[in-house]
């Protein structure tokens, strides 16, 4: 009897249980809206970017388009590594032009070239730059014997449990380059931009970037110079010392593939970029004087590697 009396009311208890589901759909509630709210901001976010990407694409086929005609005029001139600013839209746009025979064909390139870059550039350790450039021939050449230390032909990538085999024949594309044994996306994206289809084993001094010029020879600053003298003067930069095997004087003639790079700054510290890969020569297949060989989608990166100057 005692302890019926010391329980409270029934309209309390219902009192309480009430105020308690009462909470919790008040938190379940504020956690819908806080949910929503981030959502909406993310689509706001994804909204912004994707217009500001519009408006720089915009610009940058702009500045392609530009190049393009340039390359044009200039076809019966030896092309050069050049680099610019447009002022396109009240937007400073840089440009880089390339020809390919300004980069490294994995192809016909000496083992020590390849080496070079791996380690300057790629940051490898020589014991693994060696093992990578073996298992770069291996993917290339026709034959199923591995080649040096750390080669692989077929059987060493099915026994590593790689998503591919060897090629067994020239690269037509550099991505191809992905499918070598070991070769990660972190070292591809930072060897690809020097790299390119040309058919020659030497880099032409005029055509290769300063960048480039300044991993080769662990010289920074000296692409800069190179390109900065007198035509007549920059082959005997290059072509004396230890990588003088690396590069030859400029052979002339127009008409070379040109790779074409435009950036744009964005929002923050982030820039956009647009590549194109550009034959100035008219073709009977095409209604425009040049032909688009290859463009890439606009993509965001860090800022450009060096400060340029026109």
């Amino acid at each position: 009897m005692k302890a019926a009396c010391m329980m409270p009311p029934p309209s309390h208890r219902s009192t309480g249980a009430a105020l308690v589901l009462v909470l919790w759909l008040v938190a379940a509630l504020s956690l819908t809206v806080l949910a929503g709210a981030h959502g909406m901001r993310q689509q706001t976010q994804h909204a912004g970017l994707a217009l500001e990407r519009l408006r720089a694409e915009a610009l940058l086929d702009g500045a392609l388009q530009l190049a393009a005609q340039r390359l044009v005029a200039e076809k019966d001139q030896p092309i050069h590594y050049r680099r610019q600013v447009l002022a396109l839209g009240g937007q400073e746009i840089w440009l880089e032009v390339t020809p390919a025979t300004g980069l490294i064909d994995i192809n016909v390139a000496s083992d020590a070239l390849l080496l070079a870059l791996l380690q300057r550039a790629g940051g490898l350790p020589a014991g693994d730059a060696a093992i990578m450039v073996s298992r770069i021939r291996d993917f290339i050449d026709p034959d199923d014997t591995p080649t040096g230390a750390g080669g692989a032909e077929a059987a060493q990538y099915r026994a590593a449990g790689w998503p591919a085999v060897p090629r067994n024949s020239a690269l037509e594309d550099i991505s191809e380059l992905k499918s070598v044994l070991g070769m990660t996306p972190e070292l591809y994206d930072i060897i690809a931009p020097y790299l390119g289809v040309n058919g020659q084993q030497r880099l032409e001094v005029d055509a290769t970037p300063r960048a480039l010029i300044d991993i080769l020879t662990g010289q920074k600053g000296l692409g800069a110079q190179v390109h900065q003298s007198p035509p007549e003067s920059r082959a005997g930069l290059l072509l004396s010392g230890a990588t003088a095997e690396f590069f030859s004087a400029a052979q002339g003639g127009g008409g070379k593939e040109v790779r074409v790079r435009a950036y744009a700054k964005g929002d923050g510290d982030q820039w956009w970029l647009r590549e194109a890969w550009i034959d100035p020569r008219e073709r009977p297949d095409t209604l425009a004087s040049w032909t688009m060989l290859t463009l890439e989608p606009t993509r965001r990166i860090n800022k450009p590697e060096q400060e340029w100057s026109p």
